[in-house]
């Protein structure tokens, strides 16, 4: 019995000595001398190594066991040089602010591959001062959605921070913690670039005792070199950019363009073993960069034509880069952009006269049934649509104004109303228009692929609508690649579903309101039931993106809030029913305490001038009282702004 509880006791021994944490008392970064690399980490708590954190098995003088997972790594230092499981390494320790030049040339283009569906890869940020709470973020673009997804996480208790990223093909993003902005920045950017590829590690390693940045892994080199050599590309100013003609716009940016490649040049010849990602990526973000305020122009309206923006873009040759699209910061923003000026130039407002053409064509191919009665109608009536008055293009662009679609005489008119399938033949018109417009830009096949994907999922996400059976089709017709046609359709089963949900929504009777007229006294009249409470106001509209991506926060805005006796209240402008339900189940903005009305346009109207609403969304605080706070509240994706500012009304009363 004795025997046992000896044995007993020395097995729990063993196990409490096996947990406790080994210490190196080692602050080491080792470069590999022969490839440039950063090899190792050998720190006093953990070491790095491949881009992992390892513990320490063993310690003694010159000779560690690192262990991981049940992996042991074997590791004896020598003068200059480290031996890992074997294998010597010369060696030299990394002082300086960020990695030196590469001993060595490398010639590895960016990879363009991409897979069917998502994998993840792993980026790391360890800080050297093993601080908790340091704020670190990454965000990545996606290539479908117009979308932004934000890896924005506090470091743990050893100063580390890790995120996840779903890609599929290398994919180009930016770091930034509160640490590597004392490190780094060029001008007033902090953030830090990289590129990283599906299953791809990346560790980056903030000193910020001492002002260093190392980063380690195979995709690691380019944005080593970037640090040393920065250069994004010129980004004009907002403001001043608005105010520019297309002459003065290109004059201005030749200008700038012109140093930045002298000093490009510069630093190329000077450092002749810079890698060939990094003159790839530094040449193709200063095109990113231009390409951006290019699209950006065709907002000019009125001063620029979009003929000259496409134009240029075609002559630059801004549709065939040397560099995977995802790599590039701001390039679908110029992607949507080109593409918007082409399908305005294809679709603005005009005759309706082709329009009738193409429908007695169908018909004559007997791809389209029409009477009799319905063709001669239509014939005769071709001589007074091709009079109607169509507003001059000129004149729409000079008051900022773009309209789709053309007119049709009133007789047309009840007939196409009173023919659903004659009416969605306008929408396949228009579909088969937006598709000659982007062809028209002459874009290589993916990026083509891309255009019509990114095209159609904002549609339906700027509609908050399923796609019809003929967008369905054209869909299936010009987008083939897997993961581009996944996410468009997965897009569309969400609304499929939501639209599905939303039959069981029920909002309040707006009968009561009907005799009003005057703002305050509709908004007196919705506020009433709700007396006692405080009130978060959202002013929106289906139409607005700006609107719809702050509601993809409402649901950790009111996990974060559940212990406020808090009623959310939705007033939606312009919006028909359909969508407006459809939005409400898609952005799960029910309960008990959700409240939502969709007025009238001239309530509604009136409703917003109570309110002082100066754009959309607008958010206010309604008081216990019924009072209405003058001052814009914080957004759904600040919820602590805004209990504070209604504990400043409980302070202040």
């Amino acid at each position: 019995m004795k025997k046992t509880m000896v044995i007993i006791v020395l097995l729990v021994f063993v196990a409490i000595v096996g947990q406790a944490q080994m210490k190196s008392g080692l602050d080491l970064c080792l470069r590999d001398e022969a490839t440039g690399e950063w090899l190792i980490g050998l720190f006093d708590e953990f070491a790095i190594y491949d881009c992992e954190y390892w513990g320490y098995a063993e310690t003694g003088k010159d000779r560690f066991v690192l262990t991981k997972d049940g992996q042991r790594k074997d590791v004896r230092l020598k003068r200059n040089a480290i031996i890992i499981d074997g294998v010597k390494h010369k060696t030299s320790q990394l002082t300086s602010k960020y990695i030196p030049d590469y001993p060595v040339a490398d010639e590895m283009a960016f990879d363009g591959a991409w897979l069917d569906s998502e994998q993840d890869a792993t980026l790391r940020v360890v800080h050297r001062s093993g601080k908790a709470g340091i704020q670190t973020i990454t965000n990545s673009h996606h290539i479908v959605k117009n979308d932004v997804k934000s890896y924005a996480a506090m470091s743990d208790s050893l100063g580390r921070y890790e995120a996840r990223v779903l890609l599929i093909g290398q994919t180009g993003s930016m770091l930034f913690t509160n640490a590597t902005q004392h490190i780094y920045h060029l001008g007033n950017w902090a953030w830090i670039p990289y590129v990283i590829g599906p299953s791809d590690k990346l560790l980056f390693f903030v000193d910020d005792f001492e002002g260093r940045i190392y980063v380690m892994g195979k995709s690691a080199r380019m944005t080593n070199e970037f640090l040393n050599y920065p250069m994004y590309g010129n980004s004009m100013d907002y403001d001043e950019r608005k105010q520019m003609d297309f002459t003065t716009f290109i004059n201005k940016y030749n200008d700038k363009e012109r140093l930045l490649l002298q000093h490009r040049d510069s630093v190329l010849a000077a450092h002749p073993l810079l890698s060939k990602r990094y003159k790839d990526y530094t040449a193709g973000m200063m095109m990113s960069f231009f390409a951006h305020d290019l699209g950006q122009l065709h907002f000019n309206r009125g001063k620029v034509k979009r003929e000259e923006v496409i134009g240029e873009a075609k002559r630059r040759n801004l549709f065939n880069i040397n560099v995977p699209y995802m790599v590039l910061e701001r390039y679908d923003f110029f992607l949507d952009d080109i593409c918007n000026a082409a399908i305005q130039n294809y679709c603005r407002i005009g005759s309706g006269v082709p329009f009738l053409h193409h429908i007695l064509q169908k018909a004559h191919d007997g791809r389209l049934k029409l009477s009799n009665d319905e063709i001669n109608l239509i014939q005769s009536e071709l001589p007074a649509e091709a009079t109607i008055e169509i507003p001059r293009q000129e004149l729409l662009d000079s008051a900022g104004i773009w309209i789709e679609g053309f007119y049709l005489t009133d007789t047309l008119n009840v007939m196409f109303g009173n023919r659903p399938e004659l009416f969605n033949e306008i929408l396949t018109y228009y579909q088969q228009r937006r598709l000659a417009a982007l062809d028209s830009l002459g874009l290589p096949p993916l990026l083509r692929e891309i255009a019509i994907a990114r095209m159609m999922a904002d549609k339906t996400t700027h509609d908050v609508k399923p796609m019809e059976d003929f967008q369905l089709q054209a869909l299936h017709e010009n987008v083939h690649q897997p993961y581009l046609l996944g996410e468009v359709l997965r897009l569309n089963d969400q609304l499929i579903a939501a639209r599905k949900a939303a039959e069981a929504i029920v909002t309040p009777d707006p009968r009561s309101l009907a005799e009003l007229t005057e703002g305050e006294d509709i908004f007196n009249k919705i506020v009433e039931p709700y007396r006692g409470h405080y009130i978060y106001l959202d002013v929106w509209g289906t139409w607005c993106a700006p609107c719809k991506q702050m509601m993809t926060f409402v649901p950790q805005m009111k996990e974060q809030l559940k212990d406020i006796d808090l009623v959310y209240l939705y007033l939606c402008n312009r919006s028909n029913e359909e969508s407006w339900k459809t939005a409400i189940s898609q952005f799960h903005l029910t309960g008990e305490n959700c409240i939502h009305y969709n007025l009238p346009d001239n309530q509604q109207s009136a409703l917003e001038r109570y309110i002082g609403v100066g754009g959309y969304p607008t958010y206010k605080i309604v008081m216990p009282n019924g009072k209405l706070l003058p001052t814009q509240a914080p957004r759904p994706d600040h919820p602590e702004a805004i209990r504070k500012m209604i504990d400043e009304t409980k302070n202040n009363k």
